[in-house]
């Protein structure tokens, strides 16, 4: 598969091993690495290689759980794909590492977030989607900027279930699917919140939205 990602755009470099890279002469934008699983040998290679250039890493797998995908982050890992997956997902993952969406910008005295058809205000919790009022509980708002404060990346599980807990969720593992649910009717925006299989949840990029928007 990843050799049609050539016409589609992409200059490939292909190394079988991490440290082949600094022969090339110049660091890629995207690494994307293809590995059996998420295991110590991978996550130490992506830490020397996250140190050595920055260049955010795709990592496409056989097999990822919730630790698997925690450690994965913390050497580096920016995003991951579990097999199967069509070509379509990996372009956009590939796009979404090399183009991270941007900052919300904050002002002194309140904080927007604008994105597609949403639009938060962080001043006033108040919640619109092409205009009109979306009524949220507070912990579903709370859930909501956490995903859109880091729109285009994978929120797991753990993290998001932590969001729930610290908002005074009961049984938030069990309450996490709900709230998603709740959320997901609320917005009314189909693909907005995707799941990311065994992972967890994320808010859609600009550039994937615009992508649903056109079909």
């Amino acid at each position: 598969m990843v050799i049609l990602l050539q016409p589609m755009g992409f200059a490939l470099l292909t190394v079988p091993r991490i440290d082949q890279l600094a022969l090339a002469g110049h660091w890629p934008d995207v690494v994307l690495l293809e590995c059996d699983t998420i295991n110590n040998p991978v996550l130490g290679k992506c830490g020397r290689l996250r140190a050595a250039c920055g260049a955010p890493i795709v990592a496409i797998t056989r097999h990822a759980d919730t630790d698997a995908w925690k450690a994965g982050r913390e050497a580096g890992i920016d995003e991951f794909l579990v097999e199967p997956f069509s070509l379509d997902e990996l372009v956009a993952r590939l796009r979404i590492a090399g183009h991270p969406a941007p900052a919300v910008t904050t002002g002194n005295s309140s904080s927007h977030i604008a994105y597609g058809p949403l639009r938060i205000s962080q001043e006033s919790r108040r919640v619109t989607v092409r205009g009109t009022e979306v009524e949220l509980r507070p912990i579903e708002y709370e859930l909501l900027v956490t995903l859109a404060r880091r729109a285009g990346q994978v929120l797991s599980r753990d993290h998001l279930v932590n969001c729930l807990s610290r908002n005074g969720a009961k049984d938030p593992e069990r309450a996490l699917e709900v709230h998603i649910h709740e959320l997901r009717s609320k917005l009314a925006v189909p693909g907005l919140i995707a799941t990311v299989r065994n992972v967890g949840y994320r808010l859609i990029t600009q550039e994937s939205y615009r992508r649903l928007e056109g079909n």
